[in-house]
């Protein structure tokens, strides 16, 4: 199983793609390759890969930032339903103080909700009791509240409504988008492991091919290069004697 990559996704996408478009364009990196099963066929399905991965990622990207402006959204609409919602109330309370029929009918003989589900409904049944009791718009009226701006104002609550649904949906677009993009991710990371490995065969002998694809070459240093410190440690501890 390959090993779960530790780079960035942007840098994962740059190295396979680097990679990729080398094995197409040199030729004896493409021959020496083909010896192995990787021949231009292969190379295309790594192609395919790529650009399935890359696409993934930027679709993901895309929804992530959807879901972030649902989110901003929620939250303005929200405000402005609760701005509407007290505003009303607070006219309300003050024009049929005493009246606890009205008030009840109203919905305002409790405070009004925190929690999203029950003050949508607090919501509605304050503006639509408002509008549909002819005793009650009327003192409304007075305080400038026409049909037409609680019809207005009603609106707002639909707008939170209706905003929580977008952004609900817009989490759902993103975690289907987030799952497509690992998965696409993991195959091309898959299919590149077993390709640099092979390419590491391939190219053993050929430094500047394996650094062409991308894959570091480390230097193997000679027995007296292993020995050099520590027989310069002994130089200059016989120095220090003498």
């Amino acid at each position: 199983m390959a090993k779960r990559p530790t780079n960035s996704i942007s840098d994962q996408l740059k190295s396979s793609k680097v990679a990729l478009n080398n094995s197409n364009e040199d030729i004896e990196i493409k021959a020496e390759l083909g010896k192995y099963g990787f021949d231009q066929a292969r190379i295309a399905e790594g192609l395919t890969y790529y650009n399935e991965a890359d696409a993934a990622v930027s679709a993901a990207a895309a929804a992530l930032g959807d879901q972030k402006l649902a989110t901003e959204n929620l939250e303005a609409t929200k405000k402005r339903a609760e701005d509407a919602y007290q505003a009303l109330s607070g006219v309300a309370k003050a024009v049929l103080k005493g009246n606890e029929g009205a008030l009840t009918k109203l919905g305002l003989n409790r405070a009004m909700p925190r929690a999203m589900a029950p003050f949508i409904s607090a919501g509605n049944i304050l503006f639509d009791n408002a509008l549909g009791d002819p005793d009650i718009k009327a003192k409304l009226a007075g305080r400038s509240y026409t049909d037409e701006k609680l019809t207005a104002e009603h609106a707002k609550i639909g707008d939170y409504d209706s905003a929580d649904d977008k952004q609900e949906a817009a989490k759902g677009a993103y975690q289907r988008a987030a799952s497509t993009e690992a998965a696409a991710l993991k195959r091309l990371n898959d299919w590149m492991s077993e390709f640099r490995n092979i390419a590491k065969i391939a190219l053993k002998d050929n430094k500047n091919l394996l650094e062409k694809l991308g894959i570091k070459v480390r230097s193997v240093k000679t027995a007296a290069q292993r020995k050099a410190p520590a027989k310069a440690a002994a130089t200059r501890a016989a120095k220090k004697k003498s």
